[in-house]
Formats: structure tokens, sequence, C-alpha cells
């Protein structure tokens, strides 16, 4: 009896040690990692102590800096931290750094909108986005996962115009239109319009009588283009640029061409 009480003693024993670490692995658990604490510093542009709600730009680099320690305070260097942002569908993965042998990080995101709605080819329909940023520690063999607090941030998108003209108002047969265009940055509060700098577009697409054609430039953000000898009727240029950070809006002019020209 003393034998089989011995056996069964030892059986549970065998079970507690194998089963049980394999159980809380199972069941998420993390019976030997190290609790951390993962900080991200106010940035200098947040206008409260709670939620940050900085403004920036399209295109303007954030920095992200805080540092990471266990339960006891201790530093823990040499780990990554993800930083990302969160809307109601969709998470996205902004930027990335290794903490330092105090355990702090520090890593840079160029801002832009998370998701682009166009509407046909006139402009792009996003004036803003509010985005909910956090930093997340992912764990490893020593460490247990930790997530920062939540900051929010409006990134806002800038206008660039399209302005063209020709060199005349009305053509003759046989005569070219010289046709000049600009692209220049524009920024809108409500009904105040600041008008800023020319700027080179990323790309365009530039069509004359629907025949794709290249623009020449002559300096930044200002372009030229010859049409070809004039027949009698109307002409069109358009110029469809995009730019990133932009609202990218179409522009077009219309050459007209009087048979009856100096008679």
């Amino acid at each position: 009896m003393q034998i089989k009480f011995l056996a069964l003693a030892t059986s549970i024993v065998l079970l507690s040690t194998f089963i049980a670490p394999a159980f809380a692995n199972h069941m998420g658990g993390h019976p030997k990692l190290k609790a951390t604490q993962l900080t991200v510093d106010p940035l200098p542009e947040c206008t409260n102590m709670f939620q940050c709600n900085a403004t920036f730009l399209a295109g303007d680099i954030v920095t992200f800096t805080g540092i990471l320690t266990d339960s006891t305070g201790r530093f823990v260097p040499d780990v990554k931290i993800n930083i990302y942002s969160f809307t109601a569908t969709d998470i996205q993965l902004l930027a990335s750094a290794v903490t330092e042998r105090d355990g702090t990080f520090k890593t840079t995101w160029k801002t832009r909108f998370t998701e682009t709605k166009v509407v046909g080819e006139t402009f792009k329909q996003r004036i803003s986005e509010v985005l909910t940023i956090f930093a997340k520690f992912e764990g490893d063999d020593k460490y247990a996962p930790s997530q920062s607090g939540k900051i929010v941030i409006t990134v806002k998108i800038k206008d660039m115009i399209t302005v063209a003209a020709t060199d005349k108002k009305l053509y003759r047969e046989g005569n070219t239109a010289l046709i000049f265009v600009n692209f220049i940055e524009v920024e809108a509060e409500g009904k105040n319009i600041k008008y800023g700098n020319f700027i080179d577009p990323d790309s365009m697409r530039v069509t004359y009588d629907n025949e794709p054609v290249q623009l020449s430039k002559k300096k930044t953000g200002s372009y030229t283009f010859v049409t070809p000898p004039l027949t009698v009727g109307h002409h069109q240029l358009v110029i469809n640029p995009t730019k990133e950070g932009y609202n990218n809006r179409v522009g077009f002019i219309t050459v007209q061409v009087s048979g009856f020209f100096g008679k």
C-alpha cells in the first residue's frame, strides 16, 4: 500500500513539473517573465498633458522618445520598441527603435495620411486625419510585453493649386500658343486663404487635346508649353499633378482659335 501511495505521489509531482508550465503558457501566462513599463515622452508640440492633441502638416517629422524599465525600475536595454497608430478599422506600424543601455529609445516618423481617398481626378478629399498613437514592447524570453499610454495627433494637408495662362487671349489659324503653368502652395483656414511658395509636383500627367505631352521646366514651380500650329476651334491643355502631403488639384486652360481673326 505504501509503495502504491509513493508511486502516486511521484506521478503527481512529475505531472505538476511538466504540465503546469505548459498550461500556464497555453493560457497566456508568463510565470518567469519580468513585468515591464513603457513610457513615451510628451511631444513638444502637445497642447495638453492628457491626449497631446498636437497638429502637424503632412510631411512634418515627428520625433518619439521614451524609456522601458522593469518592475523594479531597472533599465531594459537592447530590445525593440514599435510605434503604432490605430483607427476604428486599422492598426499601422509607423516606426521602430531599439532601446539604449539606459532603456531609452528615439525614433522619427514622417507624417502622412494613413489612408487617402480619391474623388475622381480632381483632388484628394482629405483635409485632416486624427491618429491615436502608442508605443509597444512586444516582449521576449526574459521580459513581458508592455504598452505606453496613447497620444492623439491631427495630420493636416495643404493644397497645391495649378494656375495656367496663355500669352494671348485669341489666336489665328497657324499660330502657336505659349502656355505658362505654375504650381503654388496654399493653406486654407475656413474662408482665409494663404498663398505660399512655388513648388514642384512629384509627378504630373499632362494632355493637350487628349494626347500626352510634356511641360518644360523654367524654375521651381514654373513650367511652359508651346502648342503645335493651331487650327480653328478650341484646344485644351489639362494638367493633373500629384505631390505627397498635398491636395492635388487638376488645372486646365482652353486656347481659342478664330477663323475670322483680322477680318
